[in-house]
């Protein structure tokens, strides 16, 4: 009975509401919550909620299958027994399945990561049925102060760009053919969006890679400090400056900006140091320090960017170059806008993740991990650039304007440029009007001087040709005389309507020379070293919302004259002609899903070089879903 009367009394003790709220306090076994305004206690069979872990969590991405299917009547050399091949991916190496996932840990703390699935189809059998990591797994951080704001970037590949001059890449003037979609284009909404964008602003939606660059390392970014003043630093590496590659190599660069008003100045710098060899006993690299302004003066906009750079192997270096690019635009007559763009880029200054192409300076790195070798510092010669893109051992003057009337939109650009140094016997330029086709030939990898002569060389998605000059010195090897170079561009849209149903037709026509003198307008005689004429017309029907009926023609002319290399057999130097004619449909499946179809009849052929032929058809097909 005693023993009884102890219990009760006990257990009536420990569980008084101040012992209990005692108990709750030093236990963290007891949880506590409110039901109808009176506060209870979990204990026994009630299990303690776990925190939660993640603030946020989301997964998107897209599905895109791609299939195409070519046939060919004539073809190189090396496609004789490959006339007929049909085609499953994309050989420009994007994942068919992509899922971005992103979350938050914290308030100023969050992380991604870009998850691919990919059945490249290259007869290696189950092995190529790729799981991986696309760009890496990123964690992003953030926090505010009365300071300012700071985030920073690690790890990963994050794109990101600084300056024209020390890491970005080229954006030009929106002068160019849509006809064939991009693996990043995304669907919309009404399926002429895509091109009404272009006939109203002239461009196009692009993912967040367009203008920039690949980084892997860590980006840290300050701003809304005081005084106007903003700032980043990175350190890392990037695509070409080392890559993949485990030899060692590393990338350094930021800027120190100021703002006042809407514009600003802004102090820049962009650093590589690779090695060649395990032992690190061969380094290369080169150094960018610049100055980039903004400055509107009343109706006139001043915008540019001055500066140096050097590139080194070892400790030798040819010592430090000039860079500059300075743009003034404003309205001419108050109606026309126009552009005057003065650059001058050094042989000295070499930067491969900037925005001009490097034309005079040839480094190459040996990777361990395979046989092949990885191009850090590319020459691509003396190269009949588009307008606006920079190359360096040039200095010119382009000039940009745009003239609407009615209903017809017409950019027009020219250019006249020189070399600074005659220091390359040869001249490279591209084929737009067969470009995709051509760049099919080369599934997978990005070879250089293939084809028929050993001339061509693909890069992304496209394929430029080589020319050799004769008229050089026989002790170098290097031309005799300077190249210049001239260029006008026209691309006209107009946009019109028959009933409830809108159409749009695009024309854009290239012609450009490179010479040995100096001229005002591009040279149309065999006073030129090389003539290109490229002529490339679209139109876009729109049938319904939903349905969109697109049609592509381009003609393109390439010549060169007798101070370039000739053929053996006939003597003669290049002269060729290329014709492409396309059709093709865009189909709004659902909300997020679309179907794109694309039939090309091709035709290309060099009247000098018998080799240097191929026709034929291709058909493409794309679906793409996003989720």
């Amino acid at each position: 009975m005693k023993f009884k009367f102890t219990c009760l009394i006990l257990f009536g003790f420990l569980f008084q509401p101040g012992f209990l709220a005692m108990a709750q306090e030093k236990n963290t076994a007891v949880d506590s919550t409110y039901q109808n305004g009176l506060k209870y206690f979990e204990v026994g069979n009630f299990p303690k909620t776990a925190a939660t872990a993640l603030k946020q969590f989301s997964v998107n991405g897209y599905y895109r299958f791609v299939s195409n299917y070519r046939h060919l009547n004539q073809a190189y050399a090396h496609l004789e027994n490959n006339k007929n091949n049909i085609f499953v991916g994309d050989d420009s190496q994007i994942p068919q399945l992509m899922l971005n996932m992103s979350g938050s840990v914290a308030k100023n703390t969050t992380f991604g990561t870009d998850l691919y699935m990919w059945t490249p189809m290259t007869g290696l059998g189950t092995t190529e049925n790729v799981k991986g990591l696309n760009l890496g797994i990123s964690l992003y951080g953030n926090f505010t102060s009365s300071l300012g704001d700071f985030n920073v970037r690690t790890g990963g590949i994050n794109w990101y760009s600084l300056t024209p001059f020390t890491f970005q890449s080229n954006k030009g003037y929106n002068r160019y053919s849509i006809f064939e979609r991009n693996p990043w284009d995304p669907n919309t909404k009404n399926m002429d969006s895509r091109y009404a964008d272009f006939y109203n602003s002239g461009s196009i939606n692009q993912d967040e890679r367009w203008g920039q660059q690949a980084f892997q390392g860590m980006i840290l970014e300050a701003s809304r400090l005081p005084k106007g003043f903003s700032g980043v630093m990175m350190y890392g590496k990037t695509q070409l400056n080392g890559g993949l590659s485990p030899l060692p190599n590393n990338s350094i660069g930021g800027k120190i900006k100021k703002e006042y008003g809407s514009n600003y100045i802004s102090a820049n710098t962009f650093n590589n140091v690779s090695y060649t060899d395990t032992l690190q006993q061969t380094r290369i690299g080169f150094n960018v320090a610049t100055l980039e302004f903004r400055n509107k003066i009343k109706r006139i906009l001043l915008k540019g960017e001055l500066g140096m750079g050097r590139a080194f192997v070892q400790e030798k270096s040819n010592g430090w170059g000039e860079a500059l690019s300075l743009k003034i635009s404003g309205d001419l007559f108050k109606k026309y806008p126009l552009e005057m763009h003065l650059f001058r880029i050094s042989s000295k200054v070499v930067n491969n993740s900037s925005s001009f192409i490097n034309t005079s300076f040839e480094q190459t790195q040996i990777l361990t991990a395979n046989t092949s070798t990885q191009p850090v510092l590319p020459a691509v010669a003396s190269t009949m650039a588009p307008i606006g893109q920079l190359v360096n051992n040039r200095q010119g003057v382009d000039l940009n304007a745009q003239v609407n009337i009615g209903k017809i939109k017409t950019a027009i650009g020219y250019n006249v440029s020189a070399e600074i140094e005659n220091l390359s016997s040869k001249i490279t330029y591209a084929h737009p009007v067969n470009s995709l086709v051509l760049a099919h030939f080369w599934r997978w990898d990005f070879p250089s001087n293939v084809g028929p002569y050993n001339n061509l060389s693909k890069i992304y998605r496209n394929v430029y040709e080589t020319v050799n000059l004769t008229s050089i010195d026989a002790t170098t090897g290097l031309p005799l005389k300077k190249k210049y170079f001239n260029s006008v561009e026209i691309n006209s849209k107009y946009h019109g309507s028959m009933g409830a149903h809108d159409f749009y037709i695009y024309y854009l026509g290239q012609f450009s020379s490179a010479q040995n003198n100096l001229a005002p307008l591009t040279i149309f005689t065999e006073k030129a070293l090389l003539r290109t004429y490229y002529h490339q017309l679209e139109t876009y029907f729109g049938i319904s919302n939903n349905f969109i009926w697109c049609n592509y023609a381009g003609f393109e002319r390439i010549i060169a004259n007798y101070e370039t290399q000739t053929d053996v057999v006939s003597r003669r130097p290049k002269n060729q002609t290329g014709i492409s004619i396309a059709t093709g449909f865009d189909i709004r499946l659902s909300k997020g899903a679309g179907l794109y179809l694309r039939q090309r009849w091709m035709n290309s052929y060099d009247s000098s070089f018998s080799k240097d032929k191929y026709s034929g058809y291709e058909t493409t097909a794309e679906i793409k879903i996003f989720f």
